[in-house]
């Protein structure tokens, strides 16, 4: 009995290895931080000392390194900066194998904090914060703040992009803050009073946003605006959303409903405006969540059954002993 049961053991680990890290691992995985411009760093070269100095990465990413001249150095982590110096010094000096880099001060990774918080400001951290860092940073929230609403802009390569989030649970005790990381740039806006109720615009003022949106509610519209722009008002669509089958119930002036189906994929694929309606004060957006695949659903019962049947197998085993 005690191979079969060895076996069953082997077969459930290997299967757990398989298995994708959780959401807190992965997180703690991307947390480490990368140089950026106007960080400054200590180097030393254990071989040659006379190269030792103060690093001050320019705004271009760069810094200049003797005999070496420009190395870019923003985006990479303190070792990788660290390898990439060695590689190039070695190129002049093959005895070259020791150094090292040391931030002095943290100057890139800053994030500005506004609204219903104690102290609004810019704030730099030495690792790359969460939003509830940032929040803490900002002197905490106001008491008239509403957590379960705050707006992170954030910039890109492809342009600056909005998101909210609801981090009311670690005030309230419900469980801890979600773990969403900022980059450097990002602006923080917490919202307070009136201004994050958003649920209180009357829905002929603005147009119903739910479903697969990161922040469902009634936000208000002055005037018509693109389906694109208004999901970006719910903080997005989230990474379950079917794009492809919005749910579109648009109020006719003289009364009455017209509802449709619009395929907003063709615009973000093609272009096609007609994927990308304009959305009036009134309206009703849904947007439909994928439903998982048939392996996704029964994968965690097959997986509980395989442990539950390896337990028995264990006792029996050790029973029969």
């Amino acid at each position: 009995m005690r191979r079969p049961a060895a076996r069953i053991l082997i077969l459930i680990n290997l299967v757990t290895l398989a298995l994708p890290a959780p959401l807190w691992a992965q997180v703690a995985e991307g947390a480490e931080y990368r140089l950026g411009s106007g960080d400054v760093l200590q180097l030393n070269v254990l071989q040659q000392p006379a190269l030792d100095r103060l690093l001050t990465i320019r705004p271009d990413g760069t810094a200049v390194i003797p005999p070496v001249g420009e190395v870019r150095m923003a985006g990479l982590t303190v070792r990788e900066a660290e390898e990439s110096i060695t590689q190039k010094m070695r190129l002049f000096n093959r005895d070259v194998v020791d150094v090292s880099l040391t931030v002095t001060e943290y100057n890139a990774l800053h994030v500005d904090v506004l609204g219903a918080v104690s102290s609004p400001g810019t704030y730099t951290f030495d690792h790359q914060p969460t939003l509830w860092d940032a929040v803490r940073a900002a002197g905490g929230a106001a008491d008239n703040a509403v957590l379960s609403m705050v707006r992170v802009v954030s910039p890109g390569p492809e342009g600056t992009s909005t998101a909210i989030y609801d981090i009311s649970a670690v005030i309230t005790g419900r469980g801890p803050a979600t773990p969403v990381l900022l980059p450097a740039d990002a602006t923080v806006v917490v919202p307070g009073g009136d201004e994050g109720m958003l649920a209180a615009v009357p829905p002929l003022d603005g147009v119903q946003v739910f479903g697969g949106v990161a922040a469902p509610g009634v936000y208000p519209l002055s005037e018509p605006t693109q389906l694109m722009s208004v999901l970006m008002l719910a903080g997005g669509p989230v990474d379950e959303g079917e794009l492809g089958k919005v749910r579109w119930v648009h109020m006719r002036d003289r009364g009455g409903y017209d509802a449709s189906v619009i395929d907003l994929e063709i615009f973000l694929k093609d272009g096609d405006l007609s994927g990308n309606p304009l959305i009036h004060a009134g309206d009703t957006v849904q947007v439909p969540r994928r439903q998982p695949g048939f392996f996704r659903m029964v994968y965690p019962l097959i997986l509980g059954t395989i442990t539950a049947a390896a337990s028995v197998v264990l006792v029996v085993d050790r029973l029969q002993d």
